[in-house]
């Protein structure tokens, strides 16, 4: 193996495919969010059946997150810590304060009728309530954004981490049985009121060890990522068919989830984490990882591979600005009277919340406050419309620094 003894720097090269899953990803999650706000969650078994499925993005992206940032330290004997705090600190730390703080004055904005449908009463935002609904977000992560805090936490682990799969490279396969174990027993453990006891969903939700799979997964996966890639590729079929049928089963289970006979552990609605949902999210994860290398196969044209690389440099703050946007939404629905079906509204949500936040994140990033808002480096405005793709391009230091770029000498 090649020791570097400090981490690379300079230049860095992206993996195009993984690029291309970025913007997949978080078309998931807004879809999430679309269907929790524009459809009948408490009355439809059909709501309740897609939401489940499209949380698999949770666990994609901490799953490529692990996978690069391993994928960029592969052949790095010692990490120097300085230098990668600080970029992680950038990468995540950053945008998650900025964030907190805007959704903080965000959701402290009172309802109103009329455009902009919202007033903002200082005297709520600076009160004893108010400090301590800030603190409250700040340590759990507001809605969406406890995402980030798991990711710091593996930030955190990743350096002891990265030791013990390079020292025991010859165990990997034993490493990632255990680490499946593991999460079909902590779905088990978590089951509501399986054992006399409950934990709260906000505390397994932001726990690193609620993901044990994703994470060491990727980790696995970065190191052996030729021979794997090649076997995804070879089995595409197979993937599909079992992702699928892991559908399928999930939905089964989810539509049992009524019967109080039917074994807690298994209920895939109130038990977020189930054994029954994990095949699934593993096989839509592959699947996903196979259609970015759809998008970005050298027959693809030129500028669609352009446009699948902008909304990958914009994703990180689609992600992020999301829920800015779909309550706006909401509220223009609600004055205005327009009530269509959920099957319409949510797909409708969906497209206009994602492009609500292209533009905004396209627009900010060449702002001074491009780092804290969009978690990317200020790009210029000439860049703003995207040209013509050149797939052997190198990517500037002062390009996005989001968990899921790639670092190469």
């Amino acid at each position: 193996m090649t020791t570097v003894s400090t981490p690379p720097a300079g230049t860095r090269k992206r993996l195009d495919h993984i690029d291309a899953m970025r913007p997949i990803k978080q078309a998931a999650v807004i879809s999430t969010h679309a269907l929790i706000f524009f459809a009948p969650i408490a009355t439809s078994a059909t709501v309740v059946g897609l939401i489940m499925l499209t949380r698999f993005s949770r666990d994609a992206f901490l799953f490529v997150s692990a996978c690069m940032l391993t994928y960029s330290y592969k052949d790095t004997q010692k990490i120097e810590l300085v230098h990668y705090t600080k970029r992680r600190f950038l990468s995540v730390g950053v945008p998650y304060l900025a964030w907190t703080v805007i959704y903080f004055f965000y959701t402290s904005l009172t309802n109103v009728k009329g455009f902009p449908y919202y007033s903002l009463h200082l005297g709520t935002v600076f009160s004893s309530a108010g400090f301590h609904y800030f603190v409250h977000i700040l340590l759990t992560g507001y809605y969406h954004l406890y995402y980030l805090i798991v990711i710091l936490e593996f930030y955190l682990l990743f350096p002891f981490l990265m030791k013990f799969v390079q020292r025991f490279a010859k165990w990997h396969t034993q490493i990632m049985v255990v680490a499946l174990v593991w999460q079909i027993a902590f779905g088990i453990l978590v089951s509501p009121h399986l054992f006399g006891f409950r934990i709260s969903g906000v505390v397994q939700t932001r726990l690193i060890f609620s993901y044990a799979i994703y994470l060491i997964g990727g980790m696995i996966v970065a190191l052996h990522l030729d021979p794997i890639h090649q076997w995804i590729c070879d089995k595409a079929r197979w993937i599909i068919a079992g992702t699928i049928a892991g559908a399928l089963v999930a939905e089964m289970f989810s539509y049992a989830t009524r019967y109080a006979s039917f074994p807690a552990y298994l209920k895939t609605g109130t038990n977020i984490f189930s054994p029954a949902i994990l095949p699934f999210n593993v096989g839509a994860i592959l699947c996903v990882y196979l259609l970015g290398v759809y998008l970005v196969a050298p027959g693809r044209h030129g500028r669609t591979r352009a446009m699948v690389q902008s909304g990958s440099d914009n994703s990180y703050g689609v992600y992020l600005s999301q829920m800015l946007w779909i309550p706006f939404l909401v509220r223009v629905r609600n004055y205005s009277g327009w009530h269509l079906p959920w099957p319409v509204a949510a797909p409708l949500a969906l497209v206009l919340v994602y492009f609500m936040g292209y533009f905004f994140t396209a627009l900010m990033a060449r702002t001074p406050v491009a780092r804290a808002v969009t978690g990317r480096g200020r790009a210029s405005w000439s860049s703003l419309r995207p040209r013509h793709y050149e797939s052997s391009r190198e990517v500037p230091e002062v390009a996005s620094v989001s968990p899921l770029d790639v670092a190469e000498e």
